[in-house]
């Protein structure tokens, strides 16, 4: 019998399914080795943490920091406050582009063997029917190995990945840098 055509799309959604899945897991997996980290040795209390600002305070209502898999306290502390900085950061970057998209586009083709072009792509979830799927599959790849190459840097503050501030690079601890980290943790 000849093969069948209309398996070869179901086998490429399952298949970008499992890479989008294998890429997002990365971010919410524990360390597998357990070190202690020489942000261990200075640890801060997370309750004098940046981003701990009045009239809230610190705010852990379900115990994350004293019940986590992570270790001590304010290693709990210390992962949850970097994941929450890097989707802040994903946030801000997916708002941005849905700002910028409603008013620019790129000039050339998206796919040219699908002769489509970045202005026949329309805003939102519309764009999931017309992207190819090997577009969405470079999309997966990409953003899994950047999740498995960069990484923090050991003892230093959460969120930190030695870019600097939009490229530009601060000294631990100036004033400047504490009010840029509490203002971009509080929104």
């Amino acid at each position: 019998a000849p093969f069948n055509c209309l398996l070869i799309p179901k086998m490429m959604r399952l298949l970008t399914a499992l890479l989008v899945s294998a890429a997002s897991v990365a971010a919410f997996a524990p360390q597998t080795s357990v070190q202690k980290s020489s942000s261990t040795l200075n640890a801060v209390a997370p309750e004098k943490e940046i981003g701990v600002l009045p009239p809230i305070g610190f705010f852990d209502p379900l115990g994350f920091t004293t019940r986590g898999p992570y270790g001590s306290r304010e290693e709990n502390f210390r992962h949850y406050r970097g994941v929450e900085v890097k989707h802040g950061r994903i946030a801000m970057a997916a708002t941005l582009g849905t700002l910028v998209q409603q008013n620019y586009r790129f000039e050339g083709f998206l796919s040219p063997s699908a002769n489509l072009e970045f202005a026949e792509v329309p805003n939102g979830l519309a764009a999931l029917d017309v992207v190819p799927l090997a577009g969405w599959v470079q999309m997966a790849v990409v953003i899994g190995a950047h999740e498995f190459l960069v990484k923090e840097r050991p003892g230093r503050k959460p969120g930190d990945f030695g870019t600097g501030y939009f490229g530009v690079a601060l000294d631990d601890q100036s004033a400047k840098q504490l009010r840029l980290l509490n203002v971009e943790v509080s929104n």
